[in-house]
């Protein structure tokens, strides 16, 4: 390999400075990168145009109007041990004022400390007591993190669920600089960064977890963020009613109630299941009502999705595209000082697990109540989701 094809031959600037453990390690980490892939990230990415004629609605369900019917056939899918969750549990607690990965931080529940990881695995005993079954847990991490999460869990004996819990490790992707450029966390090390949650499904393959569900017969799998402890995981209501209406995947949503909101919203594009971005969120769209004066085109994304074995199957052999946010890092300059900004310098690559979506015919969201969704993005929401969780404990 010739750096310098690529134009990155300042990534060896130090190297003959370094001793053999770090010339090691770097090595290592250079053979580890895909240089022709991050090349055609970085030399192709464009904005994608939309054509707003394209633009169509998905079906909504409110949980209100979710049927009996739904919940007993929901709860049989879990009685018939056909139901697995998936945490994506990449991230650090850093916005929070933590080096801890996300799911170690502790709440105080009822005067007691609880951590992220626990809570949800109590909601999953609770269910396996309730409903006779037994719910495999997979836990996605990140390179950075997945040490750190592994130790946790030795340290609490898994929580006592050691034999249904699965961690493994998403890719990571070189993070670059305005020019293109991949940057040097330290003389021995290229900074890079989780290459976002849509990976989940390769990375479910590369570690052979999808043998695995298969092998337990499982079905249908959650796949929800580690940061909103009000998450229902073993949601009945939602499991049987993408069943009964005859989806194979299906996503939790709010319902915008500001008209200015920013946030991407769900839709069909082509007639595929599609984000469609703020930058074409017009108030027209937004405010456009079905025959029974319901919003159709508000519904927001809450990283909460259950989708069918066959599908995580398809979805595990698509390359799906990245999308670029402009981020703060610290790195090294080629001077070899240390950069710090409290703004934005530098540019990271992820895939979004909702562009898999676009590769099936059709989807539904369940839209569910504001009091199911706190998300723990800064400090002041970890006092506002405590209270909420001591009220209902």
């Amino acid at each position: 390999m010739n750096l310098k094809d690529y134009k990155q031959e300042h990534l060896l600037k130090y190297y003959d400075s370094l001793n053999d453990k770090d010339k090691n390690k770097l090595n290592k980490q250079l053979e580890s990168i895909d240089f022709d892939l991050m090349n055609r990230i970085i030399n192709t990415y464009i904005n994608k145009n939309v054509d707003m004629s394209k633009i169509s609605s998905l079906k909504i369900i409110r949980r209100k109007d979710a049927t009996k019917e739904d919940s007993l056939l929901g709860e049989q899918v879990i009685k018939n041990n056909q139901y697995a969750i998936v945490l994506m549990a990449g991230g650090f607690g850093s916005r929070l004022g933590l080096n801890i990965p996300k799911g170690c931080l502790e709440l105080n529940i009822n005067n007691k400390s609880i951590s992220l990881f626990e809570l949800y695995i109590n909601q999953i005993k609770e269910a396996n007591k309730k409903y006779n079954s037994t719910i495999p847990l997979l836990i996605m991490t990140s390179t950075a993190n997945t040490n750190e999460t592994t130790k946790y869990f030795e340290e609490h004996n898994y929580f006592d669920y050691k034999e249904n819990i699965k961690i493994f490790v998403q890719g990571d992707l070189p993070i670059v600089d305005e020019n293109g450029k991949m940057l040097l966390k330290s003389k021995s090390e290229i900074l890079v960064g989780p290459n976002g949650n849509g990976d989940v499904f390769n990375a479910l393959k590369r570690n052979k977890l999808i043998d695995y569900m298969n092998n337990k017969g499982i079905k249908y799998v959650t796949f929800t963020s580690i940061d909103n402890p009000l998450s229902n995981l073993v949601d009945v209501d939602f499991i049987g009613s993408t069943i009964n209406n005859n989806y194979s995947l299906s996503s939790k949503t709010i319902s915008k109630k500001d008209e200015d909101d920013t946030s991407y919203i769900f839709c069909k594009y082509n007639n595929k299941p599609y984000m469609l971005s703020s930058n074409n969120i017009t108030k027209e769209l937004t405010n456009t009502k079905d025959k029974d004066g319901n919003y159709i085109y508000r519904e927001k994304n809450i990283a909460y999705h259950l989708i069918s074995i066959d599908n995580i199957e398809t979805f595990a052999n698509i390359d799906l595209p990245y999308h670029r946010a402009y981020r703060n890092n610290k790195y090294l300059d080629e001077d070899g000082n240390l950069i710090t900004s409290n703004e934005a310098n530098t540019y990271k690559y992820e895939k979004f697990i909702f562009d898999a979506f676009y590769h099936i015919d059709d989807m539904l969201l369940f839209s569910i109540d504001e009091d199911e969704f706190s998300p723990i993005k800064k400090k002041e929401d970890i006092e506002k989701v405590e209270l909420i969780l001591n009220e209902k404990h």
